[in-house]
């Protein structure tokens, strides 16, 4: 993992290393993660003076290698409005490890409300059966959600629409 806690022209960038992150006891899955970010001021009231801003997103849902298979990607939340020709709204890709409509999804952009790494880890806990390695998951995530939902913005305007 990288970033920067400085205020600086380009993004800073939080990631996973070049291998996913296995997720839960089973290991049936594992998370690629890309956030990038800026440190901004902020002048509204009750924040502090200075935010931590998301500018761009990459989760990316792997099965991950194994001695009989390589790893395979399912499916993706991406936003990345600043990126040349990109689609500006938060999106979900369904890749090769989402079945026989991969040929038509692989480049598909479909869309979604913006999404955080809680609504991720939740997703392959509930719908994925994802063995949680805390008993606790869903309260810890709660949380944290809470608090990001909380003092979220989209830079100061409202989010693109599709």
């Amino acid at each position: 993992m990288r970033g920067g806690y400085h205020v600086a022209l380009a993004p800073h960038a939080l990631l996973f290393q070049n291998t996913p992150v296995v997720l839960g006891q089973d290991k049936r899955f594992a998370l690629k993660l890309i956030q990038q970010y800026r440190i901004v001021e902020d002048a509204e009231p009750g924040r502090g003076p200075w935010k931590v801003s998301t500018v761009a997103y990459y989760y990316t849902v792997v099965i991950p290698e194994s001695s009989t298979a390589p790893s395979q990607e399912v499916f993706g939340y991406h936003w990345h409005p600043q990126e040349r020709n990109a689609i500006a709204y938060p999106h979900l890709h369904l890749y090769q490890g989402a079945g026989t409509l991969q040929p038509y999804l692989v480049k598909a952009h479909l869309p979604t409300a913006r999404i955080a790494v809680e609504d991720v880890v939740r997703c392959v806990i509930t719908q994925l059966g994802v063995m949680p390695l805390k008993e606790d998951w869903e309260t810890i995530l709660a949380e944290t959600q809470a608090a990001f939902q909380q003092w979220r913005t989209w830079g100061g305007s409202h989010p693109p629409s599709p």
